[in-house]
């Protein structure tokens, strides 16, 4: 059968539609639904040596030098939240693996054992080093040269992937805007990051969310930034631990945020919801007389970790589905983002109330209730979001970058089928404060 040239032509162009994907040649558009590997399994892990104080509710792994709590300060607890599952899958069965030298003053294993390559007590005497005969000495169950080489591939390759959701700025909050019900794409300059007072997070319900942030440095307290507010289509509300509903769980439990060229990111007392992936980093959480402790409502995978008392890292690692990495191409370049036409917000919907550095109550630089870039908030509207829709993507559901399609490009089909005659016809114990 022969194709007219009509024909032809909307053929091209509806198939141009329906292979769109936000990929670059770095990736593939397959996903990968346990992206981190055996980083994943981790709340908190480390290539070199980490400094910890306070807990953290997951597993942690250090492939140098612990020194875990400070005498007559802090001491340190690891896997309070840990089910038999998430231990099940450690290598060795190991909740904590130091690959060097644990310096321990009044670390407590809730749950699960730990292994180091040499346990020194640290609590000069004023308490105790572990407690119980939980650590054992021996080799590290990890290599982490390995791991990392693998991790920093897979950073380089995700900050290739082209952007397919909005970055928009209306003078104090940065709007990071995405409809694809299964992948949203950003990349933001770690100068724009910094600037931003708020920063806004609005995605489908059960999405994945990969922020790639491009610059060799990120400092949160710069601004200094209150805090990161989620949104899947209702009202914004600010993370604050686990008192969200499974809607915006969801959303944090699958969103990562990639450093790529970091060689530092530190963190202020705000917290922070999901993975911060910085393989070449110095992490920082809070500031020594400065700025007071921070969370991560997620993980952290970093070069080295250092933080002041009362800083912890929860236990909600990546459960979000990314593409399978290929060869590294170009790091995609930030555009600088977009004002948008929002209007001056008033007080923001809130599900926990963010503390000053000090821990007395709101910060003074308070944010206020966003809308959508463009698209004012309806009066009265809900301060709880709405449960999931059925279009979005289950937990462990695999997604691929070309999973949905723009109206732009259905509206180019459309277009071209009218010109052709119509021959074709679219996922602590206790409540802790941010």
């Amino acid at each position: 059968m022969r194709t007219t040239a009509a024909v032809a032509a909307v053929l091209a162009v509806t198939g141009a539609a329906l292979s769109w994907a936000p990929a670059a040649s770095a990736t593939t558009t397959e996903c990968v639904s346990h992206p981190l590997g055996t980083a994943g399994l981790y709340a908190e892990f480390v290539e070199k040596d980490s400094v910890r104080h306070a807990d953290s509710e997951g597993a942690v792994a250090v492939g140098g030098d612990a020194t875990f709590g400070e005498p007559g300060t802090s001491g340190f607890s690891v896997g309070s939240r840990l089910s038999d599952a998430d231990l099940a899958q450690l290598p060795g069965g190991h909740s904590l693996v130091v690959g060097g030298t644990l310096k321990a003053n009044g670390v407590v294993l809730v749950k699960g054992s730990g292994i180091a390559g040499k346990v020194v007590d640290n609590s000069r005497g004023t308490g105790f080093d572990v407690d119980g005969d939980k650590v054992a000495t021996g080799p590290s169950p990890i290599d982490f040269g390995k791991e990392f080489t693998e991790l920093r591939r897979l950073s380089a390759g995700w900050a290739a992937v082209r952007p397919n959701g909005e970055a928009a700025v209306d003078g104090r909050g940065l709007y990071l805007t995405g409809t694809d019900a299964r992948l949203n794409v950003f990349a933001v300059s770690s100068a724009d990051l910094e600037k931003a007072g708020e920063i806004y997070l609005k995605v489908p319900a059960g999405s994945s969310t990969l922020v790639n942030v491009i610059g060799t440095s990120y400092d949160m307290q710069a601004k200094p930034t209150s805090g990161v507010w989620i949104s899947d289509g209702g009202a914004y509300v600010q993370d604050d631990y686990d008192q969200h509903t499974e809607a915006h769980k969801s959303i944090r439990s699958k969103l990562l945020w990639n450093f790529p060229q970091a060689a530092t990111v530190k963190k202020n007392y705000a917290a922070w919801p999901g993975t911060i992936l910085a393989p070449d980093a110095a992490v920082t959480m809070g500031g020594r007389g400065a700025y007071g402790p921070g969370h991560i409502n997620g993980s952290v995978i970093a070069e080295s970790l250092d933080t002041i008392p009362g800083a912890e890292t929860h236990q909600m690692n990546f459960t979000g589905c990314l593409p399978e990495v290929t060869t590294p191409g170009p790091v995609v370049t930030p555009e600088t983002p977009k004002p948008t036409a929002t209007p001056a917000p008033t007080t923001p919907a809130t599900e926990g109330t963010p503390t000053t550095p000090d821990g007395t109550g709101t910060p003074s630089a308070s944010p206020s209730t966003p809308s959508t870039p463009g698209s004012p908030t309806t009066p009265g509207e809900a301060t709880t979001a709405p449960a999931p829709a059925p279009s979005a993507t289950p937990e462990g559901d695999l997604a691929t970058t070309g999973s949905a399609i723009g109206p732009g490009a259905i509206a180019a089909a459309v277009a071209a089928v009218a010109v052709g005659g119509g021959f074709l016809a679219f996922a602590k114990r206790r409540r802790r404060a941010s």
